[in-house]
Order: C-alpha cells, then sequence, then structure tokens
C-alpha cells in the first residue's frame, strides 16, 4: 500500500501555486462511457476532470477554474488533442498532479491504488491509512476528488456495501463500476 505512485503528485495550493504560475494550463472536454469531462492539464498530468451533466455547457466550470487559479495562463486543447487524450484518461494512462492537503493526498495516493472492480468502505479506507477513527474525514476527502475517475472515488461504497456520496450522480457511480468489473 505504501509504494510510491510516481504518476500521482499531490500539492499544497501555495506549492501547485508557486509550480504554475505563469505556466499554461490547457483544457478541453472529453468523452467517455460516464459522460463527458471537462479536464484540464498543467505541463506535468492532469489537474482537474469533472463530470458534466447532460446538455451542461463547459464555460462556467471553466471559469470557476480560472478563478482559482488566476496566476496560470489557460489555453484550450485542440480537438484532435481531446480525442487523444480519451483513451489514455480510460485507461487511466496519464499522470495525476492535484492541489490538496497531505492528509487527502494520503487518501488519493491509496484509493488509486486498489484495482479496478475491487470496492471498500469508507471505514476500510481509513484503517488502511492507519487512522480507522477518520472515516468521515475520508468521506470529505473523496467528496473533493478533483479529478474523477484518474482518482477512482466511486470505488468506495459505505459500510453495507450500498452506493452512497458520490459527487457526480450515484447513477454515474454505478454505470462505473459496472464498467470496471466487467473490464476486470
Amino acid at each position: 500500500m505504501n509504494a510510491p505512485d510516481p504518476a500521482f503528485l499531490c500539492l499544497s495550493p501555495a506549492a501547485f501555486r508557486q509550480c504554475h504560475a505563469g505556466v499554461p494550463l490547457r483544457y478541453g472536454v472529453i468523452g467517455s462511457p460516464f459522460g463527458a469531462i471537462l479536464l484540464a492539464l498543467t505541463p506535468q498530468g492532469v489537474c482537474r476532470a469533472e463530470f458534466l451533466e447532460e446538455g451542461e455547457a463547459p464555460q462556467a466550470r471553466w471559469e470557476a477554474w480560472r478563478a482559482r487559479w488566476p496566476w496560470s495562463v489557460w489555453a484550450p486543447l485542440a480537438a484532435d488533442e481531446c480525442a487523444a487524450l480519451e483513451a489514455r484518461f480510460l485507461a487511466r494512462d496519464l499522470p495525476v498532479v492535484v492541489e490538496g492537503t497531505p492528509f487527502r493526498g494520503l487518501i488519493w495516493r491509496a484509493l488509486r491504488q486498489t484495482e479496478a472492480g475491487q470496492t471498500l468502505s469508507y471505514g476500510m479506507l481509513a484503517e488502511r491509512l492507519g487512522r480507522p477513527q477518520l472515516a468521515r474525514a475520508v468521506g470529505q476527502a473523496l467528496g473533493a476528488n478533483p479529478v474523477a475517475w484518474l482518482i477512482p472515488c466511486h470505488r468506495v461504497l459505505d459500510a453495507r456495501g450500498s452506493l452512497r456520496g458520490f459527487r457526480w450522480g450515484l447513477a454515474r457511480k454505478r454505470v462505473m463500476l459496472e464498467w470496471e468489473e466487467k473490464s476486470a
């Protein structure tokens, strides 16, 4: 569980800003079996990936990202770049560079080490981190996940094994789990 993940980096907000001030952040919409995803990339990897609701224009979300990181230079991805990213995204073949607290980084890294098709509870994930009393904090960290699919928070179920608490909707969570189960 403690094996390093060279394709994952979690930086504090100050460190993220220091690394990315004046650096191009590229953004675009890619497709997936679970819906359209608005994606933002630093030169080191994906820093944001959020599902868009059916018919939702990405402009408002992109503007919120731009307001959060006003010190970055934003540039759209070309359509062919977005198309090339789709397969890599689905295969989880893209590095991740996110902004978060050290504790959230531990949770997100641990979750990335679960196998596709495997599920666990909030409590089980807290136990893996050696902090079984922090199951609720694990849930809060998963709710703040900045990168859908690449940090697979959809794999976490409640203590009874039921679907619960997915930022992008329980129907989407169910489809994601079924897709992984078939692909595993």
